[in-house]
């Protein structure tokens, strides 16, 4: 084989590489993004039933608690497109979840300004309480009913050095709380923030709108368990009908309950 030949071999080679690169990368099926969630969360977060590619599909988001598994209601759709301008390159996604927000979540991963960031836009959403029942304890034990509503503010989160990361927060209004436990209904709405670094499992601090039942906490959200301390007053006039519930909260002090959900964090 003549030289000019053998050099041609080796350019089809190497185009038929990185034809071969390009084909696998342009349809990367979408279970790779389940592989990818639950390396990131420890086996707590899939995506099941994946459809689509990497870069445009949909699955059902799952979530595993302490005692049992999420799984939200309807399908979350995606898209991921590479970004490559003179200011950013990485990916810029959009993540839908028609069941519970009437926009989609977007963000961008990669890098701008000098550094590697993670950055989202704010996004709210709904959920009904009674679907953390599928969580198990103390949920179902609790058995809520309900709406939360969540407001998510703008992220913009540095890789790769998370000993300068800032805090982020997630604000939670659940409005009407009910439970199986009592009688009464509602028993009030509670502001519930949540907020947290890289390297740290969620913070959260729990107080009260307004309600017979009044609520103020602090704990931790680590591995699917929620870890609450603080107290739980009842209004003395509805003593009687909130009085099961309180004694499931914690240990009893006339109209008020040391609560007492899970593990010290």
């Amino acid at each position: 084989m003549t030289p000019a030949r053998r050099g041609y071999g080796w350019t089809a080679l190497v185009g038929l590489g990185l034809g071969g690169v390009i084909a696998t990368v342009v349809h990367a099926p979408a279970r790779w993004l389940d592989v990818a969630l639950q390396r990131a969360s420890a086996g707590q977060v899939r995506l099941l039933h994946p459809q689509g590619t990497l870069w445009q599909g949909s699955g059902t988001l799952w979530v595993r608690g302490d005692g049992g598994a999420l799984t939200l209601p309807g399908p979350l759709r995606w898209t991921l497109r590479p970004t490559l301008t003179d200011t950013a390159q990485g990916l810029t996604w959009t993540l839908h979840l028609p069941c519970c927000a009437p926009r989609p979540l977007q963000g961008f991963v990669g890098r701008t300004q000098g550094a590697v960031w993670l950055q989202t836009q704010a996004w709210q959403a709904a959920l009904a309480l009674d679907t953390l029942q599928a969580l198990g304890a103390p949920w179902n034990t609790l058995g809520l009913q309900g709406r939360a509503v969540l407001d998510l503010q703008a992220v913009r989160w540095p890789l790769g050095n998370t000993a300068s990361a800032p805090t982020w927060h997630l604000e939670v209004v659940a409005l009407d709380v009910a439970s199986a436990a009592s009688p009464l209904r509602p028993l009030g709405s509670y502001h519930i923030t949540f907020a947290g670094q890289a390297t740290q499992p969620p913070r959260l601090t729990v107080t009260t709108l307004h309600g017979d039942l009044r609520l103020q906490a602090e704990g931790a959200w680590a591995g699917g368990r929620l870890n609450l301390r603080g107290v739980a007053e009842a209004n003395p006039e509805r003593l009687d009908a909130l009085s099961n519930l309180l004694n499931l909260l914690g240990r009893r002090d006339g109209t008020r309950a040391h609560l007492s959900i899970g593990s010290p964090p």
